[in-house]
């Protein structure tokens, strides 16, 4: 056999269309949707049925003109950002909070590595939704490698996030340093 033989035949160049996205998020959402109804469905099973409906959105998205873009793009960021919650819900029943930690700590460094910002410690103020829209001052910060984010400030007792919660704040603030890396000083220095 000559190497012809082996040459990888390319599909032909396609056009994104909106009827395509949308059709590949209706297939999913009817093979994955019998594995939401059981009663309590596993987190991997809503973050799938949850990447279909993005699919679907992401479809109106590349369709809809600027008048619906802003709401159809809110609801794949909205279903995207469910799934990843339920990832990490399902890493935090599956790792332990140390292991997901220890990683975290590793992408850190790996991204700080890479020449990318990461946000090293965080004071932010949560303001709840109850009578009179009461207000938390928490600052977050992963001061050891195998330890989650310590929580401190106004908050219940323990301040150690469990494993879930300690990747949905890395992530968030993996978003944050990438949005304000562009509106840092080169100059600014961080302080001891």
């Amino acid at each position: 056999m000559s190497a012809a033989d082996f040459r990888r035949v390319q599909p032909t160049f396609q056009v994104l269309r909106p009827a395509t996205v949308r059709r590949i998020g209706l297939d999913a959402q009817d093979k994955l949707l019998p594995s939401m109804l059981e009663e309590h469905p596993e987190p991997l099973a809503a973050a799938a049925l949850q990447m279909a409906f993005a699919f679907r959105a992401l479809g109106d998205l590349l369709e809809f003109g600027p008048d619906k873009a802003v709401a159809a793009g809110e609801d794949v960021a909205t279903r995207l950002q469910s799934a990843l919650e339920d990832v990490h819900r399902h890493l935090g029943r599956a790792v332990p909070a140390g292991r997901l930690a220890e990683r975290s700590f590793e992408r850190q460094v790996d991204r700080i590595g890479a020449g990318e910002a990461v946000v090293g410690a965080v004071t932010v103020e949560v303001v709840l939704p109850d009578d009179g829209g009461r207000a938390a001052t928490v600052h977050l910060a992963q001061e050891q490698p195998d330890v989650p984010v310590q929580i401190r400030g106004d908050v219940k007792a323990g301040g150690q996030l469990d494993g879930a919660a300690h990747l949905d704040v890395q992530a968030a603030l993996e978003t944050v340093a990438r949005a304000l890396a562009p509106y840092v000083e080169k100059s600014a220095a961080r302080p001891l």
